[in-house]
């Protein structure tokens, strides 16, 4: 995709953040990062595939498994008291989607997120390449409103970068409504964001920002 397509797709202000993140990628200590937080409804989440189950795994279960996330990472999401579900096509594991209540600390900027009481937090979603244009992303995410629905939830949030519109545009059709946008610039061991509190934090040090979703 040239620039010009590129600022026609996603506006001025989209494509903008996207060359500034770009350019701060290649910097030693600097980064970007724009998200736009978004918040899916139970009512708009789809039915179960016919062939496809959507199960809880354990961390035991999930080391005999192939997934994106190598075992240190599971090992820190689970530590952290997230739980994985997985998609499966018969005995297939097709996806995963981990998912966090009460509170979620983001490991791509130093941010702590603070959730509703009626909501949960997605993160981590993959599903294998040769099943993304299959059924494996509505079995995950009829799975997910199952689980939501069974802990008496009514709405997963999540952050997606505000350019990724492979991401964005599913979550619109299952009834995403966004929240609000966060972005964060960091040098070195600093960190400045907006939406968060408060705005300046030493990165790593322990004490995150906190962006209180609770009564959006």
């Amino acid at each position: 995709m040239s620039f010009r397509e590129t600022w026609r797709t996603l506006g001025t202000a989209t494509t903008l953040s996207y060359a500034l993140g770009r350019v701060a990628a290649r910097i030693p200590g600097v980064s970007w990062h724009r998200y736009r937080l978004i918040a899916v409804p139970l009512s708009g989440m789809p039915k179960m595939p016919r062939g496809h189950v959507v199960r809880e795994l354990s961390a035991g279960e999930l080391k005999t498994l192939v997934i994106d996330a190598p075992l240190d990472v599971q090992a820190d999401r689970f530590a952290r008291g997230l739980i994985c579900l997985g998609a499966f096509d018969g005995e297939v594991l097709v996806g995963v989607n981990w998912l966090a209540r009460g509170q979620y600390d983001e490991d791509e900027v130093d941010v702590r997120f603070l959730l509703p009481d009626d909501a949960a937090w997605d993160t981590g979603l993959w599903i294998r390449e040769d099943r993304r244009l299959g059924r494996a992303f509505a079995a995950l995410w009829a799975g997910t409103g199952a689980w939501l629905a069974a802990q008496g939830l009514k709405r997963s949030l999540s952050r997606i970068a505000d350019y990724n519109l492979g991401s964005l545009r599913p979550h619109e059709r299952m009834g995403g409504r966004t929240l609000g946008m966060l972005a964060a610039a960091r040098l070195g061991a600093l960190q400045v964001a907006t939406g968060v509190r408060p705005a300046a934090v030493r990165a790593g040090a322990g004490t995150p920002a906190v962006c209180d979703l609770r009564g959006r």
